[in-house]
């Protein structure tokens, strides 16, 4: 820990750069002419880019380093690195505030997060950091890069592994990322994501959750069976250019026309490593009530056509609308589980006993069993905690008094998803929080505020794996 002994957290960014970046490089081998300061990447300035001398036109940086002062949240800073990491095409990316690093490497701008480390974990693999990314390895690096280029990243990545096993080092695939593998699971977990109460983020909840479990490694598939089509939209696909006039099918065409399957509806969406499918839907379907009503079992038509896919997934999210109509019955009768997204406020959390009430009397119409996930909090006011306080108690007082609350936990704190514009405002753009940093129409501020909001969502993603896994 010799080398933290001037830093603080009264330490200022250039107290970590002066008295921590630069011994730590010159530790690694370095000299100062390896390394540019305040070098415009974009349109800000990257703290260090190594660049080895005598590199030649076709050589590329080996490091980045951002350096931010210790009061500085890193996570909301990723985005930051993750561009300059784009825009100078180097190898590693270093961010720190002097207590806490994170370091990340980049396959063919594909930002892959490596490690993150406070100051002992530093100290205690920084054997083998120098290893990967001290002086002597940059130039074997670069050599070998000049000299194939093209299996580079690969050889690289096989290297990485052994010293950063627990990392996601290798992305999906774009032409196999929802094939089945040989340790994934054998059958969907297909749930339904359900408030009758409009406005509490359901559909962005079911987005963002679905890119987060994807950005995890899970192969994800969503139906949008709402006639307001705002998960697809959401997903950046319009009903009628993307659908009605490219003639393809729909969720109206897959519930109504027994000869149309699940895979005759499917659109394919990705964003770098997050890869979803979707059903989508169209405004058809608020007028085919009725023609509902009229098919035969139509209550079991989805989880009938679902059985036949359920071993290309490891989850199945569907997105009803808000009421309590013949789709909604629909949605319930395919699910294992039920997630019920929620604010901390008043009417919505009154709702919470007609939900379930609803799965109750669907538990009672079904072979199997409808479990409830829980209650996953959405637009989170950090500011607010004592109204937060308050509402919890009237949340468990309401479930305390029914008969299925014993079943509904309220999912833990560091997955309440954070009440942020961005995030009411991204389905609208039409692609998931994660994606926000590429906008080049967001402010810095936005991007951190996208960041924030989907470091949340990962959380709330790991919950669910952690409920779903036997």
């Amino acid at each position: 820990m010799e080398l933290f002994k001037n830093i603080s957290r009264r330490s200022t960014e250039k107290d970590i750069e002066q008295k921590l970046i630069i011994p730590l490089l010159k530790s690694w081998g370095y000299q100062e002419s390896d390394w540019q300061r305040e070098v415009w990447l974009g349109r800000k300035r990257a703290d260090f880019i190594l660049c080895l001398p005598n590199q030649t036109p076709f050589q590329i940086p080996y490091l980045v380093i951002e350096v931010k002062a210790p009061r500085c949240q890193l996570n909301n800073q990723v985005w930051q690195l993750h561009d300059y990491l784009r825009h100078s095409q180097a190898l590693f990316g270093l961010l720190t505030n002097g207590l806490e690093f994170q370091l990340f490497y980049q396959n063919h701008q594909e930002i892959i997060s490596l490690c993150r480390y406070n100051q002992q974990e530093f100290a205690d693999n920084l054997q083998r950091l120098r290893i990967v990314l001290g002086r002597p390895t940059s130039i074997q690096v670069s050599q070998y890069l000049q000299k194939t280029r093209i299996a580079f990243h690969q050889q690289v990545m096989m290297n990485l592994y052994k010293f950063f096993p627990a990392s996601a080092l290798t992305p999906p695939n774009p032409m196999t990322a929802n094939a089945p593998s040989p340790t994934a699971p054998t059958s969907a977990i297909i749930t339904t994501v359900f408030n009758n109460k409009g406005g509490v983020g359901k559909t962005t909840t079911t987005i963002n959750m679905a890119a987060a479990l994807s950005h995890l490694g899970k192969r994800v598939l969503l139906i949008d069976i709402d006639p307001q089509a705002n998960l697809t939209t959401g997903l950046g696909i319009d009903p009628l250019l993307d659908v009605e006039q490219q003639d393809k099918k729909d969720i109206t065409h897959l519930l109504t026309e027994n000869s149309v399957n699940v895979a005759d509806t499917i659109i394919s969406k990705r964003w770098n490593k997050i890869v979803l499918d979707i059903v989508p839907s169209h405004i058809r379907l608020s007028d085919m009530e009725a023609t509902l009503i009229q098919i035969i079992d139509v209550d079991r038509v989805l989880a009938k056509k679902l059985s036949k896919i359920r071993a290309n997934y490891d989850y199945i999210f569907i997105d009803p609308p808000p009421s309590f109509g013949k789709v909604n019955t629909i949605s319930l009768m395919a699910s294992d589980n039920v997630l019920i997204p929620t604010q901390l406020a008043p009417y919505p959390i009154r709702a919470l006993e007609y939900v379930m009430n609803r799965i109750m009397a669907i538990r009672a119409a079904r072979d199997g069993q409808l479990n409830v996930l829980g209650l996953a909090v959405s637009m989170y006011n950090r500011s607010a905690t004592k109204q937060a306080y308050e509402m919890l108690q009237e949340m468990n007082r309401i479930l305390n008094h029914h008969p299925l609350g014993a079943m509904v936990p309220v999912f833990p704190e560091n997955t309440w998803i954070p009440q942020r514009n961005i995030v009411a405002n991204t389905p609208g753009k039409g692609y998931p929080l994660a994606w926000a940093e590429y906008d080049s129409n967001l402010s810095t501020s936005e991007k951190e505020a996208a960041l924030d909001a989907f470091n949340a969502y990962l959380e709330l993603a790991k919950y669910v794996i952690q409920l779903t896994t036997p």
